[in-house]
């Protein structure tokens, strides 16, 4: 029952963090600027309002730690891959 809230943390954590790296290298109000915003509004809405998050379970704090610094290094690998992929056109 945990994994599956471990899995559900890392993918709102990965696209928050996706979306925040988007908006910090973004200039004002662009595509990239737009992209993240939506994305980070989007990853909150579907977490904290597709299931009842406040059911106990034995996820640990530690465990979440780990979680959301992978996913940030996920979200941030994916970052350098696009901008590599759009330097390539």
């Amino acid at each position: 029952m945990g994994t599956v809230y471990l899995f559900d943390y890392f993918l709102f954590t990965f696209f928050a963090s996706f979306g925040i790296i988007q908006i910090a290298l973004s200039k004002k109000f662009s595509v990239r600027w737009f992209f993240g915003t939506v994305l980070v509004l989007l990853a909150y809405g579907w977490f904290f309002c597709s299931k009842d998050r406040s059911v106990p379970t034995i996820v640990e704090g530690s465990q979440l730690f780990i979680i959301f610094g992978l996913s940030a290094v996920f979200a941030a690998a994916a970052t350098r891959v696009l901008i590599l992929l759009n330097r390539k056109k």
